[in-house]
């Protein structure tokens, strides 16, 4: 077993012990300030499978990001899936997914210095008008399998959040949501949905959410993991 390198942080009034791992795959490991270094070798040795795992998930994320460049042969991922770029000068200003690619229309009597920023809007335009028809579609699907019915569906430029419900039932969406895989998404849709039930993260609202999505400790790792870099930019 290949031996795994973590730093210790002693904390007198602690009691327990912890061990977080970043998504730059450093192992902290917080201690009471008695224990001995064997002991914490120990305790590492004993939550190596799940430092591995959370060390593999991290390697789903490519650092440093490169920030986009708007133009032919770029990848951009929707629901997971990644589509080439197509940057078209001179047709009438469109956005449209076929074959695998996105074509975006740029004015031919647009200044270059302003191109970026045009491709970004209009593909961000196209993001939130189709990520809304699929946000729809899947809320419908996990609010039959709950038996719940929101009052409303909407996307927003949320900042911090990848979802939200208020007491009345209206759910709001971060619509960059969409470019992560369907599994991603499916898990932000029924998380806001058992928030109809329970508006807090009790024990009940993880059992909710459980008995929809067995697996969501590993969807909500991957959004936790790779939420940084869904992303037009």
């Amino acid at each position: 077993m290949s031996s795994l390198t973590y730093t210790v942080e002693r904390r007198p009034r602690r009691k327990t012990a912890s061990i977080s791992v970043s998504p730059m795959n450093e192992v902290r490991v917080i201690v009471p300030e008695h224990l001995t270094e064997e002991q914490v070798r120990l305790l590492v040795e004993r939550k190596a499978n799940w430092i591995r795992s959370k060390i593999k998930f991290n390697s789903e994320v490519k650092y440093p990001y490169k920030p986009k460049e708007y133009v032919s042969g770029e990848a951009f991922s929707y629901l997971g899936r990644h589509y080439r770029l197509k940057v078209i000068v001179g047709d009438p200003a469109s956005v449209r997914l076929e074959n695998g690619r996105f074509y975006v229309s740029v004015p031919a009597a647009m200044p270059p210095q302003d191109r970026d920023e045009y491709i970004l809007s209009e593909l961000t335009l196209w993001y939130q008008s189709r990520g809304l028809k699929k946000l729809k579609e899947r809320v419908a699907i996990y609010a039959n399998r709950l038996d719940l019915e929101p009052q409303k569906v909407i996307l927003k430029d949320l900042r911090s959040q990848w979802g939200s419900c208020t007491i009345r039932g209206e759910i709001a969406f971060n619509w960059k949501i969409v470019i992560a895989p369907i599994s991603i998404v499916d898990y932000v849709v029924a998380h806001e949905l058992c928030h109809i039930v329970h508006h807090n993260h009790s024990k009940e609202f993880w059992r909710l959410l459980q008995s929809v999505l067995p697996d969501y400790k590993e969807r909500k790792e991957w959004l936790r993991v790779n939420g940084s870099l869904l992303t037009l930019r």
